[in-house]
């Protein structure tokens, strides 16, 4: 019974819910169903107002109201809602609402689409229906109640949306030959646009004309905070499908819904002009490239903001998000620019949908020439053009835009001509220069050109603005990278009409991009001499950062240059490292390098000394570096002679590290770790190995042993990234082995396949390993050395003389002797020789002829002891096990021989006389 009762009351929740989702499942027996009429037969063309039932008071509970509104043919409804206030939270509106039909064919439900479910505070917006026929449906339930809304409605014409239309509900055609301007718009616009749609405007245009669409007002619904239109937008196409085409387009639209982008697929990327949606500054412009043009109008579901994109467009004083859709002009011109004027090269490049934008890029080494078009002649009438110079702005450099003005002639009534983000430059220690020349670079002295630009304070501005018959004086430099030019009819900057410019302007400049100057003192006013400079690089100022050679406006970098980059260590706790993203120095002997090239030098215990590496050439990059603890100060040199072969320089980075830095890795020793100490007696020979070949870690050995021994190093195994021997050299920009000694610095990269060896001048060396970001995928080993201590010649029987009869070979500790790895080499291979090691095995003790137990006798004699040790306890405990069963034994005896004699006094006294007599006998006996 109670499952039944139970069963009753969830199906009865169920219904509730089912009810609650859709209004047309209230029971219309129970609830009555009111149909308003407004047709406009009964109104007029001016319509009237219509509310909430009761209003402005609450409305009733559990109503459902239809508000029918029905134009003649060929006219539209408006509504308006002016106060709007239904109990619900939006966009789930789970109690009261009001929803929305403005596509009806008639008031039947069943086949008509959702415009959208309005509820709280959320009113709906302007509304336009696509037919005749707009329909409003509002639903409360049994519960507190609200003041409900009120509007007005009207009916307007629907000419202006049947203009230039062939096929409902939205596909357009404008024709050249019937109209050569008129206007277009969203198909409800101004009220808020349908979900599902999509509307095609199609522009052809007479074969010397281009297409031209001003849009006046454009608000299509977009996601805040997002970069592409994904719910709503306008898509733009440089060309006109043919009518097979399209109506092979729209046939496979109205079989796909929701829109899908691979509807779309018909136009090719490079035909594509833009997307828009959002809201935009207007006007706005596009332009067609030819005589043709494809405007398409596509919208899917009826999005909604979450409460926190609302808050925020709040906050930020934005109106709230409407589907209004978009207006615009457009106008087939014969009178616009042809852009025959803009190279097609990878230079210059056309900005499709603009009336004749156009982007030049550097490339590395850009100049030229910038003429308006139509040149020589005036601009074309209605003409607005832009250029955008774009220099390089990488990890490798940064190019400013220059330009110089030929000619100019603009009439200050009809236009004006823009620079952005540029300042300008006047001459002044230049006034008796030669004429400007982009081919002849030499005509202007390299250190006048570089002294020029920090002899004066540079003011940047937004724009700077020209007219007139006269052309600006002076050279134009960017801020940074990018320039912008533009030439604009005074009439273009009227929002209510089309320009009207009868007479344009001209103009012709000449453009170069050039390298980033680099400031090289503090005191601009003074003359700089770059064949001498210095740059300091202080801890207690950064940590941190770049250096970069000088560069004139002509070269790369100045030739005759001298320049010095100081680094001063703040103390013993603190190292620097000194790296290179680009290294490009011109000079084609790269192993002396005797033209331009990059020197180290240092100051250690108070002394400078020179690191012995130089560095030129192209990719040969110098390895990373790090300074031990003893350096001061370390300065890096840059010289170029003065021939005109210069290249990129250098792009440098330092940085003082300590001990935290993530490069010291607990895989490997640092440099703030302790010196090691060897003992020759305890361990005459190890092993160093770089365990792989690991990313991003500085490894660091210092091993130092008693005066007078030296070390001898083997490097079995030195397989990294990058080279010093092929041809041309790599260098060592990722990886470098670096062997410090006395009077001697290997640096070591690339792969070697035979085995080489150091030999050091004094008792210590220090091996650095450095790895950054691997630069290829290679299987490499990375290091592998032998260390060997070793003696001069001595007579010290302790020690073996590798090559006796050469003066120049060096002794091995004769624990090393027959330990399968040749300790004498280079010189012999005497400490593995077989007699050597059947005359030890003979003349020396057990321990010379097995070289496990020369090297461990100690390890070995603990062992012994500990052996004799357990064996002497093992014989002790036996003993006392033995001694101690014994024990147990007469004990169990004594206690037999109390019993029997207890047992003998219990017996009779007869028993007792036979023992007398017994023992009588015995003793006659």
């Amino acid at each position: 019974m109670n499952f039944v009762f139970i069963f009753i009351c969830f199906n009865s929740i169920l219904l509730c819910i089912e009810c609650q989702e859709d209004p047309l499942h209230k029971s219309l027996d129970t609830v009555e169903t009111q149909y308003l009429s407004f047709n406009m037969s009964q109104y007029g063309s001016d319509g009237g107002v219509f509310s909430s039932p009761n209003f402005p008071h609450n409305y009733p509970q559990d109503a459902i109201i239809f508000y029918q509104f029905a134009a003649s043919t060929n006219y539209r409804v408006v509504i308006e809602i002016d106060f709007f206030e239904i109990r619900g939270v939006s966009p789930q509106c789970t109690h009261d609402y009001l929803d929305v039909f403005i596509n009806l064919t008639d008031f039947n439900l069943v086949n008509d689409q959702l415009l959208h479910r309005f509820c709280g505070r959320n009113r709906p917006p302007l509304l336009i229906s696509i037919t005749n026929l707009l329909l409003l449906g509002f639903f409360t339930e049994d519960m507190q109640t609200e003041r409900g809304f009120n509007g007005s409605f009207r009916f307007i014409p629907a000419q202006r949306y049947k203009e230039n239309l062939i096929r409902e509900p939205c596909d357009y055609i404008f024709d050249s030959s019937k109209s050569k301007r008129g206007e277009l718009f969203s198909p409800t616009y101004p009220g808020t646009y349908p979900p599902w749609q999509f509307c095609n405007y199609s522009f052809v245009g007479q074969s010397n004309e281009r297409v031209h669409i001003r849009f006046r007002d454009l608000m299509l619904f977009k996601t805040p905070s997002t970069q592409h239109c994904a719910i709503d937008l306008i898509r733009l196409y440089d060309n006109t499908l043919h009518p097979i085409e399209l109506e092979r387009f729209l046939s496979s639209f109205k079989q796909t819904n929701p829109v899908d982008g691979g509807l779309l697929s018909e136009q090719s990327d490079s035909q594509h002009i833009t997307d828009l949606c959002g809201t935009y500054s207007m006007p706005l412009d596009v332009y067609s490239t030819k005589s043709s043009l494809l405007f398409y109008f596509i919208t899917t579901h009826y999005a909604e903001l979450t409460n926190e994109e609302q808050t925020q467009l709040n906050e930020a004083s934005i109106p709230s998000l409407w589907r209004k859709g978009f207006y615009a002009e457009y106008e087939f011109l014969s009178t616009l620019t042809t852009l025959d004027f803009i190279a097609k090269n990878q230079t210059n490049q056309y900005l499709s949908g603009t009336e004749c934008d156009q982007t030049i890029k550097s490339f590395g080494k850009g100049h030229g020439i910038l003429q308006s078009p139509n040149w020589p002649h005036f601009y074309k009438p209605q003409t607005s053009c832009s250029t955008y110079l774009l220099g390089i702005d990488d990890r490798y450099g940064l190019e400013n835009v220059e330009i110089e003005f030929e000619q100019f002639d603009i009439d200050c009534q009809l236009a004006i001509f823009v620079i952005y983000n540029a300042s300008r430059i006047h001459d002044y220690n230049l006034q008796s220069r030669p004429s400007y020349s982009f081919i002849n670079s030499t005509l202007i002295s390299k250190e006048k050109s570089f002294n020029n630009y920090y002899q004066q304070e540079v003011d940047f501005k937004d724009n700077l603005t020209f007219c007139g018959h006269f052309k600006p004086e002076g050279r134009f430099v960017s801020q940074n990278s990018l320039l912008k030019l533009s030439f604009i009819p005074k009439t273009r900057q009227a929002n209510n009409h089309f320009p009207s410019l009868v007479n344009g302007g001209k103009f012709q400049a000449k453009y170069r991009f050039i390298k980033s100057y680099h400031q090289l003192s503090k005191n601009k006013s003074q003359l700089i001499d770059t064949g001498d400079c210095s740059l300091f690089y202080y801890q207690s100022r950064a940590s941190n950062g770049k250096f970069q050679p000088p560069r004139s406006s002509d070269e790369d970098y100045f030739s005759n240059a001298n320049c010095t980059f100081h680094f001063q260590i703040l103390n013993s706790n603190f190292r620097l490292l000194i790296s290179y993203d680009y290294f490009n120095i011109a000079d084609n002997d790269v192993i002396d390098c005797p033209s331009d090239n990059l020197t180290y030098t240092y100051r250690s215990h108070s002394l400078y000394k020179s690191y012995p590496y130089i560095y030129c050439g192209y990719r040969n990059y110098p390895p990373p570096y790090l300074t031990d603890h003893s350096i001061e100060q370390f300065r890096i040199h840059f010289r170029s002679n003065n021939d005109s072969e210069t290249g990129l320089g250098f792009d440098g980075r330092y940085e003082f590290v300590n001990r935290t830095h993530p490069l010291f890795s607990s895989q490997c020793r640092t440099p703030f770790d302790p010196i090691i100490e060897i003992n020759d007696k305890e361990q005459s020979s190890g092993n160093l190995s770089s365990n792989g070949y690991p990313e991003n870690v500085i490894c660091e050995w210092s091993y130092r042993t008693k005066v007078d021994y030296q070390f001898k190093l083997d490097l079995t195994v030195v397989d990294l990234e990058g080279s010093k021997t092929k041809d041309p050299p790599q260098g060592c920009q990722s990886s470098v082995l670096r062997i410090f000694s006395e009077e001697r610095i290997d640096e070591l990269c690339g792969q070697q396949e035979t085995v080489s060896y150091i030999i050091t001048k004094s008792n210590w060396f220090t091996v650095q390993f450095i790895s950054f970001t691997r630069q290829t995928g290679e299987l490499l080993k990375g290091f592998h050395l032998t260390w060997t201590i070793i003696r001069s010649k001595t007579t010290d029987l302790d020690y073996l003389d590798c090559q006796p009869k050469n003066e120049t070979a060096f002794s091995i500790h004769r624990s090393l002797i027959c330990d399968n790895y040749v300790h004498c080499q280079p010189y012999s291979n005497a400490d593995e020789l077989s007699t050597n090691c059947s005359q030890l095995l003979s003349t020396n003790s057990y321990l010379v002829s097995f070289p496990f137990l020369r090297q461990h006798y100690i390890f070995i004699s603990i062992i012994i002891l500990l052996i004799i040790l357990t064996i002497t306890v093992a014989i002790l405990l036996i003993f006392f096990i033995i001694k101690t069963k014994n024990y147990l034994h007469q004990e169990k005896l004594r206690s037999s021989t109390k019993t029997y004699f207890t047992d003998i006094d219990n017996h009779n006294l007869d028993d007792l006389t036979d023992v007398n007599l017994m023992k009588q006998t015995i003793t006659t006996v």
